[in-house]
């Protein structure tokens, strides 16, 4: 796990300092880190992403050309046309025989990620983006290549759980240096967890549409799915989003950075605590560790970016999504022995659906619902109506 770490984390304070000076976005905060290291995990990774971002740059420049779509509704739909390359892709690979982790589905936001953030830049500089990407992703990769040596497998190879030093990482079966572990096992059926991710998209978008607050695309299922694993990783996530918060805030007060050079700084704080943590509690799924991580980053983001009244209904948000998620996923698998729940129990589905209704309850209490569309237009002196 520690070399994922160095990677990303290098990565991540690159990425920002790049923004910082040059204002280039670099196809988004944690993509060219994250990426790197799927490339260290699993060689596909790579030619599916720039086919997947290349599909979503044009399907989102059509809909651009056709359409009246803006603002938030183009990340959903670059996002969506990208998925669909590497759910197909990584259906394709499992026919054959080969095998993916689930989290290799996380990886699948990626390209839309990538192409709606090259349309945000102007065209003039986009050239120069682009490059400077390519320049960043070969010296991550280079350096997690050369950390993933002999040398270091026998020193600290077991010494966090291992992501890139694992059987089945690619960059350690090529340069011959895996450690002898135990694979992590499947969680969910790929089938079930393509459809857990696109629920939850559909439900924090309509959750986002009606109370106004970032939820996350997919942290929230993420996280449920990783319940089945261990309830440690639930733990880390609560930690790790508590101490990002605090990061957040505070970095923020001193420093005045905001925007995308504090979300890939605050990621990376996330991501180098988590390594910490995973010496102290019994947690041994690295890469799930690692994406955990990246969620209490990214969700400690959205909290930040959120209105201070709007903040509060951020994490009985996120349980609205977490909650479902959960339950849907264990009808289809069965947890792990550190796993939760253990049994769908009549009092386990009430408590959680009490829990659900609080949570949901508690966004209700404290907003107020908006005008529909059609009450603002005939109340509109515009409208021609005889309302005013």
């Amino acid at each position: 796990m520690w070399v994922a770490t160095i990677v990303a984390v290098v990565g991540l304070l690159s990425v920002g300092g790049i923004t910082q000076f040059t204002g280039y976005r670099m196809g988004g905060s944690i993509t060219i880190p994250v990426l790197a290291v799927y490339t260290l995990k699993n060689f596909v990774m790579l030619p599916v992403f720039l086919l997947s971002a290349t599909t979503a740059y044009v399907g989102l420049w059509i809909l651009r050309r056709r359409t009246l779509i803006f603002g938030r509704d183009e990340l959903v739909a670059a996002i969506g046309i990208g998925t669909a390359v590497p759910v197909v892709t990584l259906f394709f690979i499992l026919q054959l025989g080969l095998e993916v982790g689930v989290i290799a589905f996380l990886g699948s936001i990626l390209p839309g990620l990538a192409a709606y953030n090259y349309h945000q830049i102007k065209p003039e500089y986009r050239r120069n983006d682009f490059l400077t990407s390519i320049g960043l992703f070969a010296g991550l990769t280079a350096l997690g290549w050369v950390l993933v040596s002999t040398g270091f497998a026998q020193q600290f190879g077991a010494s966090t759980p291992p992501i890139l030093f694992s059987p089945t990482a690619d960059v350690a079966t090529y340069n011959g240096v895996a450690v002898s572990f135990d694979p992590e096992s499947v969680i969910l059926p790929r089938e079930i967890v393509a459809g857990l991710f696109a629920g939850g998209l559909v439900l924090s978008e309509r959750l986002r549409g009606r109370f106004g607050v970032r939820v996350g695309i997919i942290g929230a299922v993420l996280l449920a799915i990783y319940a089945l694993a261990s309830y440690w990783l639930v733990v880390l996530y609560v930690l790790l989003l508590a101490l990002s918060f605090g990061f957040i805030q505070l970095s923020n007060y001193l420093t005045l950075r905001y925007g995308r050079v504090l979300l890939g700084v605050t990621v990376a704080v996330a991501i180098f605590a988590s390594v910490s943590l995973t010496l102290v509690v019994p947690i041994e799924r690295g890469l799930s560790a690692f994406f955990t991580a990246i969620l209490a980053g990214v969700g400690a983001y959205n909290a930040h970016a959120s209105a201070p009244f709007e903040r509060r209904l951020v994490v009985p948000l996120q349980i609205v999504v977490f909650v479902p998620a959960l339950i849907i996923a264990r009808l289809f698998s069965s947890p792990q022995p550190r796993g939760f729940p253990q049994e769908l129990t009549v009092p386990v589905l009430g408590i959680t659906g009490i829990i659900w209704i609080a949570a949901l309850g508690v966004a209700y209490w404290y907003t107020v619902a908006p005008p529909s569309e059609e009450d603002v237009l005939s109340a509109s002196v515009l409208s021609g109506g005889e309302e005013t």
